[in-house]
């Protein structure tokens, strides 16, 4: 055992797995959370979005498991639906509706409370992990400033570790106390394409779905900013959320919340929603965009600070991604604690370990939401003209060909680039343009079957 403590800012779910992650390694693992955690499950303060649709997808699925043995049958016990994604959730975008092919992977449906106390419950039932209440004012150096030994409590005590990991969000002040101390900022990439939410727990009547179908979406787009979806959560609850773009916020009252519905590109989800049962009121959530800070390529960085999570990108939620990608990180650091679980260089090992799945999640923000007009883009190219076009080309022959939805599903929800890089669908993209055909399915209100 390399590591006698680790302490950890931030109780959510990268904060946690991050725990995981260290737990086989250290003495002890303590988790510092300002927030009052509720003995069942509950939105928290410092979740904002935490009752906005939350997905996991099978990156995050494996990671976690590898983490958590088993956490994917907990989340079943605890009422999760399962969908094959691709089948069970019919998409409407720009180009139509998304191929509807069996892939034979699942997507965890769970309410972002309901999921974080199932993983909470797993991490705080390992012996050598522990959580205490306060708030991370700032973090404790050694006397030449090259470590970080540990955060600064609210209370005025200092809880000091071998490894020091901010997992605190969107609201990471590490970049203020490191600045304090003389080191530079990392680099900063920034897509904003300013995103509203607006969400409702339903119940919805028997017979709403076509047979097969457990959700609809119907995706914003640079061609119309509204979205709308019904997906299954836990419990036989159902989320219905308008989603909007560059500042097509959603309203939280109830007429305006409809109106925006019926303004999506497919008016499904609409329909749907006159005939739910409205269990919450609407909660609104709104962000600028997503952010990447590129901490791994300091030259100059204090030893023994790891950040994890948000504080490293945050994403636009729209994809789903951010808790998936957070147990990547996890599992980024949990192996390279398994390489070499020494303190010196672990962090800056670990920081670099988590740049592949973070870039390549990044570049799929960047090419989608750089589309729109009007979108800012800091410290990244705008996606060129070819780009774009070639994105939109992959799209379209998604929405018919399976081994091209398949693929794309892949990329999406597996971060696997080398899913799209094969010479059969370079062959169908080529055959598609040269044919110059057109997308079959895209009536906005007649859900297609299953292809393939």
């Amino acid at each position: 055992m390399g590591l006698d403590s680790v302490v950890i800012g931030g109780g959510g779910i990268s904060g946690l797995l991050a725990a995981a992650a260290a737990s086989p390694f250290a003495r002890q693992v303590v988790i510092v959370e300002k927030d009052e955690i509720p003995v069942e499950p509950a939105p928290r303060r410092g979740v904002p979005q935490g009752r906005q649709v939350h997905a996991l997808l099978g990156a995050g699925q494996d990671a976690m498991a590898e983490l958590l043995p088993g956490i994917v049958d907990d989340f079943e016990a605890a009422g999760a639906r399962m969908v094959d994604s691709p089948a069970d959730l019919a998409v409407y975008g720009r180009f139509g509706w998304a191929g509807r092919v069996r892939s034979g992977t699942r997507t965890v449906m769970m309410r972002r409370p309901v999921l974080e106390h199932v993983v909470r419950d797993r991490v705080l039932a390992l012996p050598n992990v522990t959580l205490r209440s306060s708030a991370v004012t700032g973090i404790s150096v050694t006397d030449d400033r090259s470590r970080v030994a540990g955060f600064a409590l609210l209370d005025g005590t200092t809880l000091e570790g071998d490894l020091v990991v901010d997992a605190t969000g969107r609201v990471s002040r590490s970049v203020e106390w490191l600045g304090d101390i003389g080191y530079d900022a990392p680099q900063e990439r920034e897509m904003r394409s300013h995103i509203g939410y607006a969400t409702v727990e339903v119940r919805l009547p028997d017979g709403v779905f076509d047979d097969g179908v457990a959700g609809v979406l119907a995706h914003p787009h640079p061609g119309n900013c509204r979205g709308a979806a019904v997906v299954p959560a836990d419990n036989g609850i159902y989320l219905i959320a308008g989603l909007g773009m560059m500042n097509q916020d959603p309203p939280r009252d109830i007429d305006g919340f409809m109106a925006h519905l019926d303004g999506a590109p497919s008016p499904i989800v609409g329909e749907i929603a006159r005939k739910a049962e409205f269990l919450t009121d609407i909660a609104t959530y709104r962000v600028r965009g997503s952010r990447r800070r590129v901490w791994e390529d300091l030259t100059h960085r204090p030893d023994g600070y790891l950040l994890i999570g948000d504080a490293v990108m945050a994403f636009n939620p729209l994809y789903g991604q951010g808790m998936s990608v957070a147990a990547c990180e996890a599992v980024a650091l949990s192996r390279s604690l398994s390489e070499d679980s020494s303190a010196a260089g672990l962090a800056s090992r670990a920081q670099t370990a988590m740049k592949e799945v973070i870039d390549i999640v990044f570049a799929m923000a960047v090419s989608t939401d750089g589309a729109y007009e009007g979108a800012e883009l800091i410290g990244v190219p705008r996606p060129s003209a070819d780009d774009m076009e070639a994105g939109a080309l992959l799209s379209r022959v998604a929405t018919d060909d399976p081994e091209v939805a398949l693929a794309v599903k892949r990329y999406a929800h597996y971060f696997d680039r080398g899913a799209l890089q094969s010479p059969s669908i370079a062959d169908k993209l080529a055959a598609w343009k040269v044919g110059n055909r057109k997308v079959l399915h895209d009536n906005p209100v007649v859900v297609p079957g299953i292809i393939g």
